[in-house]
Formats: structure tokens, C-alpha cells, sequence
């Protein structure tokens, strides 16, 4: 669609947007991860006795707690009202990028570099996918950050949730996915 002077991308179908959120709430879940004091520690384990009367506990890093995890899982899809769906200036490649940086001190600097889909009911749809996602695989997510598994995005996005083509994920465990959706697909409205 062309407004004037201005390329309005249009709206990348389904798949795409599914598999944009997929792997934008692998690095939502990162981001969370990442701002936790890699010193705070909880103890985790039972509080039943083993044979010689000691209480079996483990002290692990809060941020890859299951109780941190889960906390983030309640917290992380009404996040994807700060994300805007865009297309590359360049290629016209479709992409979900928030639009501030994680920090939330300022604008996204890959704004510059697309043009945004006109859309507003788009970010409901974003929030709807990410909810049904982590509905479906919470435990598989938290399991697989509460490891620090590598590789999420494909991990996630591929083989467990099955909304990524293998690929539309890059091989290395890539937290700025942003600028890698490497998708070749036509594009339909919603």
C-alpha cells in the first residue's frame, strides 16, 4: 500500500506475526532474566527430611528460580503493547520491534529503519498470541530458562511450540532477534 510519500507495509499474515512473538517473548523473558542480581539466590528442594534427618534444599539464582520464572510468565504479554509491527525500509522484511529500548530510557534505534504497520487492533492480536503461547507451554518455558538452556528461540519457536519455520530462526542463540526475521513470505491482511 502507498500513502503520498509514504510505503505503508502491510499486514504479515498469521504465521509470521505468531512466530515474531514467539521469539520477542524469548527476549522478553531474557530481558527479565538478565535485570535480576546474578547474586540474589533462593533455596529451592523440599522441606522433608532425607536419611540422616537433613533438610535436602539447594541454593539457585533467583532469576532462573521457577518462582521468578512464573512471576515473569503472568508479567510478560501485556509487555507487546510497547511493540509495533514494521516492515525493513530496506527489504521490506516484516519484524516486531518495541519500541522503546529494554531499559525504557528511550526509543528503539531500529525505528528509524522501518516503516510501522498502521494497525492498532495488531497489538491486541501480539498480546492474544503471546497469551496462547505461554498458556500452552508455560512449563516448557520456564524448564528451559530455569536450565539456561541455549538456543531458545529455536528450542522454543521450532521444535516445542511449532510457529517458526526451522528457517526463520538463526542457527546461533541470537538475543537481538529483532533485526533477524529472515522471512520470505507472502503477505495477506488479517
Amino acid at each position: 500500500m502507498n500513502l503520498g510519500n509514504f510505503a505503508v507495509p502491510d499486514v504479515p499474515k498469521r504465521e509470521i506475526l505468531r512466530c515474531m512473538v514467539c521469539k520477542a517473548l524469548v527476549d522478553e523473558v531474557e530481558i527479565a532474566v538478565d535485570k535480576v542480581d546474578p547474586h540474589k539466590k533462593v533455596d529451592m528442594g523440599s522441606f522433608r527430611l532425607d536419611g540422616q534427618g537433613n533438610v535436602k534444599q539447594n541454593l539457585v539464582p533467583y532469576a532462573r528460580s521457577e518462582l521468578f520464572l512464573s512471576e515473569v510468565m503472568d508479567k510478560v504479554c501485556p509487555m507487546f503493547r510497547n511493540y509495533v509491527v514494521a516492515s525493513y525500509k530496506a527489504t521490506g522484511i516484516p519484524t516486531l520491534l518495541r519500541i522503546e529500548t529494554p531499559d525504557g530510557k528511550g526509543m528503539n534505534p531500529e525505528m528509524s529503519n522501518v516503516n510501522i504497520v498502521p494497525n492498532p487492533e495488531i497489538n491486541e492480536q501480539l498480546s492474544s498470541y503471546c497469551q496462547s503461547l505461554v498458556e500452552e507451554f508455560e512449563d516448557e518455558i520456564v524448564s528451559m530458562f530455569a536450565k539456561s538452556e541455549k538456543q531458545l528461540h529455536e528450542k522454543l519457536c521450532v521444535a516445542v511450540a511449532e510457529v517458526c519455520p526451522k528457517d526463520a530462526v538463526p542457527d546461533a542463540d541470537d538475543s537481538s532477534s529483532e533485526s533477524s526475521d529472515d522471512f520470505d513470505f507472502d503477505r495477506e491482511e488479517l
